[in-house]
């Protein structure tokens, strides 16, 4: 094939987003096509149902827009009359869409006020965040008008944290008996631009005694914990007096703690993998917290 009329057909794509700039005033359209990146902003392949699982909205001079549809190859085109402010489009992602509540703006909008939330389980009523859920940004300048194509690479940022919960010695200092976990500190919604906002969450991961007579609970999936927040651990228990049959909703209240080891408050941030080891041998029920990753390598913790 003719290379020069390969070079054509490229541009084909492009030039047809002149017709949405304005009065045909080619001098002020800003043109754009973005892509996707493979991974994700530390290096991970973004998974094909992430990829599947994609939106993305056009705020210009900070309002919303429009909704962009990608084409067959994966990029989004984007034109706009340059004299109405700088763009950007925010691409979500997640690996699972029905997990998740994406709300769909009214044009005119504010980028700040646009946010995903958690979804409730309708049946056990137990707060959902899929284990992926991206977002990532690209800003376009005004400035870029008239003076051909700006093409552009949209980099996403994994938001949810995953915590694990690990008790030791629970039954030697409390008694053998079912145990609920609870943790709090947590947020139901986070903004486009990665401010965590709306109601308190408190989740109650299920968990089980293992081979060592530790508690170890599922793991949960969550948004970072919102600014001046913090993780709180919160145990409770049956009423030994009811010999331990007593319903989950009558378990006492045993103790909570939201200090690590070394007194400090523990937060959570996007992409943390981590887990929580409180040792019910010391006196301030003082927690541990490590990668889950080094966890799971059985190191051994003092």
């Amino acid at each position: 094939m003719n290379l020069r009329y390969y070079h054509y057909l490229l541009l084909l794509p492009l030039l047809s987003l002149f017709a949405s700039c304005i009065n045909d005033d080619y001098s002020s359209c800003v043109q754009c096509s973005l892509i996707v990146s493979q991974t994700d902003s530390v290096g991970n392949v973004l998974t094909a149902e992430v990829k599947g699982n994609m939106m993305a909205y056009l705020f210009i001079d900070g309002k919303f827009d429009r909704i962009v549809t990608s084409d067959p190859d994966g990029s989004y085109k984007i034109s706009y009359d340059g004299k109405l402010g700088n763009a950007s489009l925010v691409a979500v992602g997640s690996s699972n869409k029905d997990s998740t509540q994406v709300f769909t703006p009214a044009i005119g909008t504010d980028m700040n006020s646009m946010s995903v939330s958690v979804k409730r389980d309708s049946v056990t009523g137990e707060y959902l965040l899929p284990s992926s859920l991206y977002y990532g940004t690209y800003d376009i300048s005004s400035q870029s008008a008239g003076s051909g194509a700006v093409y552009g690479n949209i980099v996403m940022k994994n938001k949810p944290a995953r915590l694990h919960v690990v008790i030791r010695q629970l039954k030697q200092y409390f008694g053998d008996r079912n145990y609920r976990v609870e943790l709090s500190g947590f947020r139901s919604t986070m903004t486009y631009s990665g401010k965590i906002t709306g109601d308190s969450i408190v989740y109650v991961p299920s968990s089980s005694f293992n081979g060592s007579d530790q508690l170890v609970t599922k793991p949960i999936n969550t948004f970072p914990t919102q600014k001046g927040e913090y993780v709180t651990v919160s145990v409770y228990g049956d009423d030994p007096a009811n010999g331990g049959k007593s319903r989950a909703l009558a378990k006492t209240f045993i103790w909570d703690t939201n200090r690590d080891s070394n007194g400090n408050l523990v937060t959570l941030n996007s992409g943390d993998d981590k887990v929580v080891i409180v040792d019910c041998s010391s006196r301030k029920l003082a927690m541990t917290v490590m990668p889950w990753a080094v966890y799971t390598q059985h190191v051994v913790i003092p």
